[in-house]
């Protein structure tokens, strides 16, 4: 099996497409967030994005490895290949809850702060896949944009003390966090506060943050 890279048009689909699973995932159960890789183990190696829940690691979308993996072992697999023939990212997101024995409605609930956060991210990778500059995402820790969303007190928890780059060639260009908050420019924006005041839409959030970044 080749596995994608770094700077490729292949990698850069597959990036994509685990910003909107992990979405999917997310707003199905809210309690699912994208935590840190940590170390250089094998999930690292892979650049997986990490999904997890309260009971531990449950999901990840190995982007420079295989694809998508469910369970604490990872057991359950879906290449990208099938992935891609799939009916898209909520299709994919059931298969890997019902692999954990899982079910839940078809239809996904209102959007959460997170989930919109991450669906947000996911779209400015979609619209970018065919940009010539490099678009990339990278982890790194950092305490919420909003100070009013902790939850857990002095000691942040993992999910707290994440915070995702955007990334245009090598310069960080913007931040998200695990509460749905963005900072771009030296402003902090409230995605969800915004997404209802464009009625909302997706594309039109994204090119309400995003839109001074592209060409």
């Amino acid at each position: 099996m080749i596995y994608a890279e770094h700077g490729t048009l292949g990698y850069r689909h597959i990036n994509a497409l685990s910003w909107r699973v992990a979405s999917e995932l997310c707003r199905r159960d809210p309690g699912v967030y994208i935590g840190l890789t940590g170390g250089d183990g094998p999930s690292a190696m892979a650049d997986a994005l990490m999904m997890a829940d309260v009971s531990g690691v449950a999901y990840q979308a190995r982007r420079c490895g295989f694809g998508f993996a469910a369970g604490a072992g990872g057991d359950f697999k879906i290449p990208w290949d099938r992935a891609f023939r799939m009916a898209g990212p909520r299709a994919i997101a059931i298969a890997l809850e019902e692999s954990r024995g899982i079910h839940r409605p078809e239809k996904s609930p209102t959007t959460s702060p997170r989930a919109l956060g991450y669906r947000v991210m996911a779209s400015m990778l979609e619209l970018t896949l065919g940009d010539r500059v490099q678009w990339s995402t990278g982890e790194s820790r950092g305490g919420p944009l909003d100070q009013e969303s902790l939850t857990t007190g002095e000691r942040l928890q993992e999910w707290e003390d994440t915070r995702w780059s955007l990334f245009r060639d090598s310069e960080a260009v913007a931040q998200l966090h695990n509460f749905g908050w963005l900072e771009i420019r030296g402003q902090k924006i409230d995605l969800l506060a915004r997404y209802r005041e464009l009625n909302g839409k997706i594309f039109a959030l994204t090119m309400d943050v995003f839109g001074g970044l592209l060409p």
